[in-house]
């Protein structure tokens, strides 16, 4: 594929250019969905953004994270520093997901405003965002599937997956799944919802895609603990935190005005 493309005469990572189209997306989906929940335009760019930095913190600290012993290897035998592995460490989606809740939750408050509607407003621009984060993935090379005679690329120009072996590309399937769940959330938060409904569709729709993708999933560098991936028993859990939420729909509703919460 093609990790680098020339900007401007400037090499410039591929993953890293859909990352920021995929945010600019994202923001404007939110913007444009502000007055279903009574927020205001500056309120949710400073939520956003907010949300941005948490998602990268949270990203590199969980991949960080996972490959903390070999980090402390590298440390005692060459000397290698923390700062050089946070620069150089990745992004884990999950990471980056709680993260970026936990510091939109902190920015809802900072701006004060409800946590729920600025939640409600942002949530379906994850899904999108997370699209074009894959299709970067797909470029870069990374978080690549089994190999595959019948359907799958080379990625023999890209540093992190193996070299002439055709490959099955789980990123560009995880792309249009994602796709879908964030058309489907942007049709059903067309109006004002209850509490919490917005949340437990992305927590039980993405927890199912990411749990059945990862079993073709081929990239090593993903923790394996008992039968599932580290990512699995994260999408377990969410999908539990998910119908968590389906059940306490009566109880939140109850904390909005029958004509703002209409579902």
């Amino acid at each position: 594929m093609h990790p680098m493309i020339e900007l401007f005469g400037q090499p410039i990572s591929t993953y890293a250019v859909m990352i920021i189209i995929g945010f600019a997306l994202g923001v404007a989906v939110a913007l444009f969905r502000r007055k279903i929940n009574g927020m205001r335009a500056d309120d949710v760019i400073a939520c956003l953004v907010l949300t941005a930095a948490g998602a990268m913190l949270g990203g590199k600290f969980f991949y960080m994270a996972q490959g903390f012993p070999q980090f402390l290897e590298l440390a005692r035998t060459t000397g290698y520093t923390f700062l050089q592995y946070f620069s150089e460490a990745g992004l884990v989606y999950y990471g980056g997901f709680i993260g970026g809740i936990l510091f939109l939750l902190l920015a809802a408050k900072v701006v004060r405003v409800p946590a729920w509607s600025m939640l409600d407003t942002v949530l379906p621009s994850v899904p999108l965002a997370h699209a074009l984060g894959r299709v970067g993935c797909l470029f870069a090379g990374c978080c690549y599937g089994l190999p595959n005679d019948t359907f799958g690329f080379y990625f023999n120009a890209s540093p992190f997956a193996p070299h002439d072996v055709r490959l099955l590309p789980v990123q560009l399937i995880e792309a249009i799944c994602v796709f879908g769940l964030f058309l489907f959330m942007v049709c059903y938060g067309r109006k004002k919802r209850a509490p919490g409904r917005i949340l437990s569709i992305y927590l039980i729709g993405y927890g199912i895609i990411r749990f059945i993708l990862e079993f073709f999933r081929y990239d090593a560098y993903r923790g394996i603990y008992g039968e599932f991936s580290i990512s699995q028993w994260i999408s377990l859990i969410l999908i539990a935190l998910g119908l968590f939420f389906v059940f306490l729909y009566p109880r939140l509703s109850k904390k909005v005005s029958p004509d703002k919460a209409k579902s």
